[in-house]
């Protein structure tokens, strides 16, 4: 195995209820999504109470959350919530720099939530996106091909889109066996049904594919590592599901993630 490639699979066909699985009682809980990129663009956060994981998954925005964004180099912001979309809180000055440090506070329901992440500095260029057809099965799979920097740790983060609609899975990867390597690195999904041509998992001739590759720091990885752990248990079997390992105080879940952004497209030959 050249990396340890996860596939976090967001939904399921046999279980819409799987992501639940992140819950260790039947309390619904503050669920905080945070994302700042190097792309020029603010961070974004998204507030809402996770369903009971014995329940369907209906998701209660959080409101009027006071959310600062701070990072080593001076910046200090406020973010505001959207007046069109609540529980969606945006930032407007501090920007992702590699190298920086951000720390986001998130005080709601009289409780404060803190988060640190380190954007990598630097930035691993994403050198390919091609694809190729599986040894089994014939399905068309995304190639992607970077050079991992040398005496670093490294971990990455993909993003698949199929004709501009995000894929269900997300891999996530480190470069523990492959310091300082050019990689060339398969993303495999699964397949949906064969009669159903937007399945945004099955590649065919003529799509439009875009990969997301973010450079992410060891917390982050560890939350998505965990969570596809969590996500790849039976569900039968599981009694007590864990919650993955998030980077925020408090014992909320969810993450805050600085990360790079580097996206390619080409068209499935």
């Amino acid at each position: 195995m050249r990396f340890a490639v996860l596939g976090l699979l967001l939904s399921l066909t046999a279980c819409e209820k799987v992501i639940d699985l992140k819950l260790q009682t039947t309390t619904s809980q503050l669920v905080i999504e945070g994302n700042l990129a190097d792309d020029s663009r603010p961070c974004q956060v998204t507030l809402n109470r996770s369903a009971n994981y014995t329940d369907t998954n209906n998701f209660q925005a959080v409101s009027g959350a006071t959310i600062t964004l701070t990072d080593n180099a001076g910046g200090r912001e406020t973010l505001r919530e959207s007046a069109t979309a609540p529980g969606q809180y945006a930032g407007a000055t501090v920007l992702g720099v590699p190298g920086r440090t951000y720390t986001l506070r998130v005080e709601t329901g009289g409780a404060a939530y803190v988060a640190t992440s380190t954007l990598p500095a630097p930035v691993v260029p994403f050198d390919k996106l091609s694809t190729q057809v599986s040894a089994v099965g014939n399905r068309i799979q995304a190639v992607v091909e970077f050079n991992d920097p040398a005496g670093q740790p490294n971990s990455y983060l993909y993003r698949q889109y199929r004709n501009g609609r995000l894929n269900n899975a997300i891999f996530v990867q480190n470069d523990q066996f492959n310091d300082g390597k050019k990689v060339t690195q398969v993303l495999r999904g699964m397949g949906g049904p064969p009669n159903d041509p937007n399945d945004v998992n099955k590649l065919v001739a003529g799509d439009s594919l875009r990969v997301e590759m973010q450079n992410i720091d060891a917390n982050v990885y560890e939350y998505f590592r965990t969570l596809n752990l969590i996500l790849t248990t039976n569900p039968a079997t599981a009694t007590t599901p864990a919650n993955p390992t998030s980077n925020f105080s408090g014992g909320v879940l969810g993450y805050f993630s600085a990360h790079s952004r580097r996206v390619r497209t080409i068209k499935v030959p």
